[in-house]
């Protein structure tokens, strides 16, 4: 198939910007008006936000799009806002004539026949490629769908397409830069379109995308991420690492790791209704279907990895890769891997020490059994290096790793529920936490001992309103468990975690902790509480997630403690937990410390958070070494203080388009140009960068004639080029 050329007589094509804005604002489509002068690509206006969750009127779009104005370009917001519009982009930094969208728009055709005449394609300035349609279910945020890892000498700038790139090093310590190919804008996001200059309409109509069905999502975004080319992450374990010389053959082999080496997933696929629909030829894809489904690619299978990018192929979550165990224990065994061990064990799988008393620790870890005799199985640094040569992947950037504990310690009543409410919505929604903190986004499981059902349901909603979260986005990414009237301890509740599939959630969290402390269990007990963690990281290494404790501190004046001696209970409450993070009254009424201590991450700075209910808030312009300091007899000062007028807060966007721009600027420059801002120290820009780079809202670049140093700009505006 070739791109149709556009209707020459289509009064959208010789129409004017306003003219294009008003016909997209008419057809339920969100118009903003958007500068393109050379490299320079954003959004014309101070603040977009607002249009996230409405359309602009007819006198904002007169106001906009006016000769005095001169808008130079045109935007469309996507997401909910515009009737679920979504865009995949194929950027054409390889120069090849869209090598990538080539590729998918053969995939799409052959999995599901005429899906693509259907759809709206433009072209980009670069040479890329926009596809734009409407989805009849919600669409997630942007995502990231393909990428390219390339190998370079050394640590000198690399220029890709037109686009600089820094290199970095890898696990082994090789060089590289990784390049996104296909990428989509979706809730959250936006995308510069036609009639912007150097973009144009190749096929269908811009102001009539058509409305798809989910599956017909899944094929499009499905065969995208068939041609990434990096390395995912794997839920059931056990695949090249375990396999290779890292471990002596002395080391005895478990039934799932085993079966990763031996198994065949095609034949339980085939078992279960999945139909083979394209074979890997020359060690390509393999594209398979999910049952009920009549046509299209549902996931594929290479390297004995099943990556599922179906939204709706349970018992498997879409955008994740299974190993051939994983697979056998979905399918065959309803996710109860333990059960799925023992049966591969009756087969044969599996050496000897392994093929009786199948147990937790048996399964999903990459440690010896817990119980019974240790058997010795020492490995060679060099061999260890090379079996784990990344850290676990994070979950809370700066704060947690996959399979990690975290405890949150405040006093009685100081709003920790809440704050931990704030953090599931910010994982589930994949935003920063606090702003601060970037997440990777999943699902999240409350397990609450404390609050009756009807108060998690009112207090959530509020939590998620406070936040601009529109609760469709948390309906399915939540799930709260109310034990209120059926406690259960942590021992009592291992069938409970056991029935929970591996890779369902990305956080659990146990509100509040005290309340799962066994019957007679002692807290200032070292021995007591080192059990429960140890149980705690058999669960999480197990469900492949991190758990979050709620957990209360002592009486008392905290400001003398250390971060790690804030808790109630013996050491081994912070000892043994990964990320001990604390609360600690400042001097300033309303407002705590957050501080922490921090086992696989660099250590963090304290922060100050003013509550503002529902929610706590980040106020740099506090000192978070004032501490209140509560020791008995010392008297409060009763003067009353003067008002201070409340300052806006500095959140990325604002930040990006305030400091930001297609010219690129250095650090140092930035916060120069911060000085005089309320809310805006030192730390809080180079967070606000940080967050903003890890968000793609910028880009780092060599500043030129500048002695190599580093800076920051907009990659092609805050819109997609």
């Amino acid at each position: 198939m070739q791109d149709a050329p556009h209707p020459s007589d289509s009064p959208r094509r010789n129409g004017t910007l306003a003219s294009h804005a008003s016909a997209c604002v008419a057809a339920g489509l969100c118009a903003l008006p958007a500068i393109r002068r050379g490299e320079e690509k954003r959004v014309a206006l101070s603040s977009w936000k607002p249009y996230q969750t409405r359309l602009p009127s007819g006198d904002e779009l007169g106001s906009w799009f006016n000769p005095e104005s001169s808008p130079t370009a045109m935007c469309l917001v996507c997401g909910a806002v515009s009737g679920h519009l979504e865009m995949i982009d194929f950027d054409n930094w390889d120069g090849g004539g869209g090598e990538a969208f080539e590729a998918w728009r053969e995939a799409v055709e052959a999995a599901s026949p005429g899906l693509l005449e259907r759809l709206v394609i433009e072209t980009t300035p670069s040479g890329g490629r926009h596809v734009v349609y409407r989805c009849e279910t919600p669409v997630s945020g942007n995502t990231k769908l393909a990428q390219r890892r390339i190998d370079v000498d050394s640590d000198e700038p690399v220029v890709v397409g037109s686009k600089e790139y820094a290199p970095r090093r890898d696990a082994s310590g090789a060089w590289v830069v990784t390049v996104t190919i296909i990428e989509t804008r979706g809730e959250g996001g936006l995308f510069l379109c036609d009639p912007s200059p150097g973009y144009e309409v190749v096929l269908g109509d811009l102001c009539e995308p058509p409305l798809i069905t989910a599956d017909e999502r899944d094929v499009l975004l499905g065969c995208a991420s068939a041609l990434d080319e990096t390395p995912q992450p794997v839920i059931g374990g056990g695949l090249a690492p375990s396999n290779s010389s890292a471990f002596p053959n002395s080391c005895p082999s478990r039934p799932g790791d085993d079966f990763n080496d031996r198994g065949d997933p095609r034949e339980i696929l085939l078992r279960h209704g999945w139909v083979m629909v394209r074979s890997g030829e020359l060690g390509g894809n393999e594209h398979w279907r999910r049952p009920g489904k009549s046509a299209g690619t549902s996931a594929t299978l290479k390297d004995r990895v099943f990556y599922v990018f179906s939204t709706n192929a349970a018992p498997f979550e879409a955008h994740k890769g299974y190993s051939p165990f994983a697979v056998y224990a979905l399918l065959e065994h309803h996710g109860d891997f333990a059960a799925a061990a023992s049966a591969l064990a009756t087969e044969g799988y599996g050496s000897r020490e392994h093929t009786t008393g199948v147990d937790l620790s048996a399964f999903m870890t990459d440690t010896p059994p817990a119980t019974g005799p240790l058997e010795p199985c020492p490995v060679p640094v060099g061999e260890l290096v090379a079996a784990y040569p990344q850290l676990r992947e994070p979950v809370i950037h700066g704060l947690l790793r996959a399979g990690e504990t975290m405890n949150v310690i405040a006093s009685p009543k100081t709003g920790k529920s809440w704050l931990t409410l704030d953090l599931a919505i910010a994982v589930a929604t994949g935003r920063p936490w606090l702003g601060r903190y970037q997440t990777e986004a999943g699902p999240v499981l409350i397990i609450d001992n404390e609050l009756h059902r009807e108060t998690s349901a009112h207090r959530l909603p509020k939590v998620a309103q406070a936040r601009g979260v529109a609760m469709r986005e948390i309906a399915e990414r939540i799930f709260v468990d109310n034990l209120r009237g059926r406690l259960q301890d942590i021992f009592t509740l291992a069938p409970y975690f056991e029935a929970l599939e591996p890779g369902r959630f990305k956080v659990i969290v146990l509100d509040a902790f005290y309340r799962f402390m066994p019957a007679g269990g002692d807290e200032n007990d070292n021995g007591t509480m080192a059990n429960i963690y140890n149980r705690i990281d058999a669960f999480a290494d197990r469900l492949g997630c991190c758990f979050v404790l709620i957990h209360h501190s002592t009486k008392g004046s905290q400001s003398g403690k250390s971060v790690t001696d804030v808790g109630a209970g013996a050491g081994a409450q912070s000892r043994a937990t990964d990320t001990h993070l604390v609360l600690r009254p400042h001097e300033e009424d309303g407002v705590v410390v957050l501080d922490a201590a921090v086992r696989s991450w660099p250590p963090i700075d304290p922060t100050c958070l003013r509550w503002d209910f529902p929610v706590w808030s980040v106020d740099d312009t506090l000192d978070p070494a004032s501490l209140k300091n509560e020791r008995p007899g010392k008297k409060k000062d009763a003067s009353p203080k003067a008002d201070k007028p409340a300052e806006p807060s500095w959140g990325v966007e604002r930040f990006v388009a305030r400091f930001i721009s297609a010219e690129p600027v250095g650090k140092a420059e930035i916060r120069e140009d911060a000085k005089g801002e309320p809310g805006l120290s030192w730390r809080r820009v180079a967070d606000l960068l940080d967050i903003a780079e890890g968000e793609g809202r910028i880009e780092r670049v060599r500043l030129p004639g500048r002695g190599g140093r580093w800076g920051y700009a907009l990659p092609g505006g805050e819109a997609s080029s």
